[in-house]
């Protein structure tokens, strides 16, 4: 098992690694959780932003992510290849170039309501992800969004 052993979050016992968030801790920062293999992460319902690239290349199958949550950055669960399912919360408003991208087993998600960014490349090459409805919310979306996934007869634009 390869890990980001810098990070703040990953404690190791004899059982394994565990993931241990300190009390109201509202950024899961930067790169913090780079390609770690934990099947089932769930954040904390003080977290308000996923920085960048902090997931990126993790082999996480499920992430629980907190109705605080607002802004997921560039990068943030880039290349997860074997998250499934992804509920994004009602209060996400901004989602980062390539947050989702190459997370080919993704099948299953739904943007919020209140959704207003939409970065570029945020979910292509999500091969499995087959339909998926923009919010009138959206103020600007990037390029690319959906490249390698979805054709435009299966989005709502």
């Amino acid at each position: 098992m390869e890990l980001n052993v810098k990070s703040p979050y990953i404690f190791f016992k004899e059982e394994g690694c565990y993931l241990n968030f300190p009390k109201n801790i509202s950024v899961i920062e930067e790169g913090s959780l780079l390609g770690v293999e934990i099947e089932t992460v769930i954040l904390p319902e003080t977290v308000t932003t996923i920085g960048r690239g902090a997931f990126m290349g993790a082999k996480i199958k499920n992430i629980v992510l907190p109705d605080s949550l607002s802004v997921i950055a560039d990068d943030a669960f880039c290349a997860c290849t074997n998250l499934k399912c992804v509920y994004l919360p009602a209060n996400v408003t901004s989602i980062g170039a390539r947050a989702f991208m190459g997370c080919g087993r993704l099948a299953k998600t739904e943007l919020p309501s209140g959704l207003q960014f939409l970065g570029d490349e945020a979910f292509a090459f999500c091969q499995n992800l087959k339909a998926l409805k923009l919010p009138d919310s959206l103020k600007q979306v990037g390029k690319n969004v959906f490249h390698g996934c979805l054709s435009e007869e299966t989005m709502n634009l």
